[in-house]
């Protein structure tokens, strides 16, 4: 299954199940009179809209790029996954909490544990379901890189598999714990445990969301792909035939699994225009092989390094070629004239797409 397809499928069923979960939850709560059962509630309520929020970016994201877009609309998917981290702040830490801190200002007694002990192994076998779903490709997808689940989860740029992931790992986590809140809160006949069951599923919720945001944040405002990354993409720049030295090489992150990389080439000096044409072809070709995610890529031929604040706006070059591709089809080349100073509006590039 491609990672789009099951995405947009680990989204569709976290959904069922919290709606499913908040319905259920919320009879359980009432009729026990729970915190514990209130927050994971609140949880599930909150879980709703994230989902929402996460299914709108998976399906506005998969838009094709337009002249408005040119480059995509894989950011709406960075956005969405900004307003569900959101949701988790506001609608599951902090109404879990404040239901931890009204339960120990108002204590109340817990009634009918068999209802709330039924709900709970039930929201709990969901949620499980619902975080296999989610890990099923997850994993496949870090063994077939050999790097570990947590490595995948800090370098994602699918916002969305990692909100469910965290999300639902959360979900188990916090229905163990409310679990745990009422078996003790049962024991000793006190309502203590099971509010400060609820405290912990609202302070987990907070540490996960904030997570979420960081990730988001950094995704919105452009990050830039791993030095280690960036060193490997050079080197197999550099080992093209006629290539002298990449000076300069970054690249950004503009949608899920989507990058951009630019950089400036210089190529020997006794390499004509169609030499040129060939070389940036070829390097395009071995890049995409290996890093199907790069969607576009500018290469720039210059005659010397130039520093990278004035480079896009103004520039002594070589000369320039533009190398278009779409998908996976054939490149198809065009020449245009060489320049000794490339303005800012009209850069000799090569782009890849």
């Amino acid at each position: 299954m491609a990672p789009e397809t099951s995405t947009h499928s680990s989204v569709v069923i976290n959904l069922a199940v919290a709606c499913a979960e908040a319905l259920g939850l919320g009879v359980a709560a009432w009729v026990s009179s729970s915190v514990a059962l209130g927050a994971q509630t609140a949880d599930s309520a909150a879980d709703v809209a994230v989902e929402v929020f996460l299914l709108i970016g998976v399906v506005s994201s998969a838009r094709a790029a337009d002249d408005s877009h040119p480059l995509g609309y894989g950011r709406e998917r960075f956005f969405w996954s900004l307003l569900a981290a959101l949701g988790i702040f506001i609608g599951g830490g902090g109404l879990g909490l404040e239901e931890s801190v009204q339960s120990v200002l108002h204590p109340s007694a817990v009634h009918d544990y068999l209802i709330a002990y039924v709900v709970l192994g039930a929201t709990i076998a969901l949620d499980t379901f619902a975080l296999a779903v989610v890990l099923r490709p997850l994993l496949k997808h870090t063994a077939g890189r050999g790097r570990s689940l947590r490595r995948h989860i800090q370098r994602s740029t699918d916002p969305a598999s990692t909100t469910l992931l965290l999300s639902g790992g959360c979900e188990v986590i916090g229905g163990f714990v409310a679990a745990a809140g009422l078996a003790v809160g049962q024991l000793t006949g006190s309502s203590t445990p099971d509010a400060v069951a609820s405290g912990v599923i609202g302070l987990l919720l907070l540490v996960i969301s904030v997570l979420l945001l960081r990730t988001n944040r950094e995704l919105l405002t452009g990050r830039g792909l791993p030095p280690p990354v960036l060193d490997e993409i050079r080197q197999v720049v550099a080992a093209q035939l006629g290539v002298l030295e990449v000076p300069d090489l970054f690249g950004v992150v503009v949608g899920p699994s989507s990058f951009i990389v630019d950089g400036d080439v210089i190529f020997n000096d006794d390499m004509d225009i169609p030499a040129v044409e060939a070389t940036i072809v070829n390097a395009a070709a071995a890049l995409r092989q290996r890093w199907p995610s790069i969607e576009y890529l500018y290469l720039t031929p210059v005659g010397a390094a130039r520093p990278r604040r004035t480079a896009r706006s103004s520039a002594t070059t070589l000369g320039g070629t533009v190398v278009a591709m779409a998908g996976a089809g054939p490149p198809e080349v065009r020449s245009v004239p060489v320049a000794t100073t490339t303005p800012s509006t009209s850069p000799e590039k090569t782009a890849l797409s």
